[in-house]
């Protein structure tokens, strides 16, 4: 049964999608290492993640995005935020 745990999972989410998740999650992570520097405290993030293993699933989960999109390296990289953030809202 834990092995089963252990497989990694496709996910499908639009590219705009990604681009927003990814920026939420490094603000938070950012926001939440200044108040926790040595990496001790479970001080909540802007996404709560109280417990240790929350913050290394949200970690796993920025690092795949920045794995994926290379869209994060882009020159325009803030247009293309805004843009996805728009077409989110257009959809919801």
């Amino acid at each position: 049964m834990i092995r089963d745990l252990e497989e990694p999972v496709t996910l499908s989410l639009s590219k705009a999608a990604c681009l927003v998740l990814f920026e939420l999650l490094t603000a938070s992570y950012t926001h939440w290492r200044k108040s926790n520097p040595d990496d001790t405290s479970a001080g909540a993030m802007q996404v709560p993640a109280n417990e240790h293993s929350e913050r290394i699933a949200l970690w796993q989960l920025e690092g795949a995005l920045e794995r994926t999109l290379p869209e994060l390296f882009s020159n325009n990289y803030t247009e293309l935020l805004r843009e996805s953030k728009t077409l989110l809202e257009n959809r919801a």
